[in-house]
């Protein structure tokens, strides 16, 4: 059942065992398989992904020490470990960061001021009139790039955003304190494959397991306001969160 969903590449330039630990990784928690669901035996997978042994053994070794599976007469999903069992919250990422051992740094790639037209088939929602300012940035934990953030801001009922530094902007405090309404905010959270110009950011293999967020802020008149996709780096977070700056 679960080969149908992996996918390897012999021409990337990434070890096979190391793309089938990543791809097994993605799926198992994606996919929501149920506690009891038996991986195929080492020899089984090797066969039907003409992959050597080896590979498949190695994968199989990295996520039993990663406490992603166990072995009891066969591979098994640990317990608890998908993520609608994490009851993952949302939390200022620089926190989450230092939560996890590691200094927290803003890195700012670039500010660009866009109309909602032409990032309708992305980020929907935004009011036909408005205008938008993009802000892209990386945030780092000891200098390691782990978090990649798409941060849209509306122009129409934040007037004064695109007069600010962004470079260190806080976004949510602004919005809460500074722009004081009651909002709604709408977040959704998942594992994704991460796309290719994240992972370049990130210096990372395009694919590899990533916690996807997005966010959505409503004014008291229900409109948005403010949107963000945030991507992170799997192997470093298994944090919970609360409010993304």
């Amino acid at each position: 059942m679960i080969e149908k969903y992996i996918q390897l590449d012999k021409r990337r330039n990434q070890t096979i065992s190391k793309q089938l630990e990543l791809s097994l990784y993605s799926i198992i928690m994606s996919k929501s398989f149920p506690d009891d669901y038996s991986f195929p035996p080492v020899q089984e997978l090797a066969d039907s992904l003409q992959v050597h042994v080896k590979d498949v053994q190695t994968a199989y070794n990295a996520l039993l020490k990663s406490n992603i599976l166990v072995f009891v007469d066969s591979y098994k999903i640990k317990k608890n470990i998908l993520p609608t069992a994490q009851n993952y919250v949302l939390r200022a990422i620089v926190e989450s960061i230092k939560a996890i051992g590691l200094e927290p740094k803003i890195v700012h790639i670039d500010q660009i001021s866009l109309t909602s037209a032409s990032i309708k088939k992305s980020i929907k929602e935004f009011d036909e009139d408005d205008n938008l300012v993009l802000v892209k940035r990386i945030y780092t934990g000891n200098d390691h790039p782990i978090v990649y953030l798409n941060e849209y801001l509306s122009t129409k009922y934040l007037p004064d955003i695109n007069t600010l530094d962004l470079t260190d902007f806080k976004f949510y405090p602004y919005v809460f304190e500074v722009k004081k309404d009651t909002y709604t905010v709408k977040r959704e959270m998942r594992i994704d494959r991460m796309p290719k110009y994240v992972a370049h950011a990130l210096s990372h293999s395009e694919g590899i397991p990533s916690i996807h967020t997005t966010s959505k802020c409503y004014n008291s008149e229900g409109h948005l306001i403010e949107a963000s996709e945030i991507w992170a780096v799997a192997d470093y977070f298994k944090f919970t969160v609360d409010v993304d700056l």
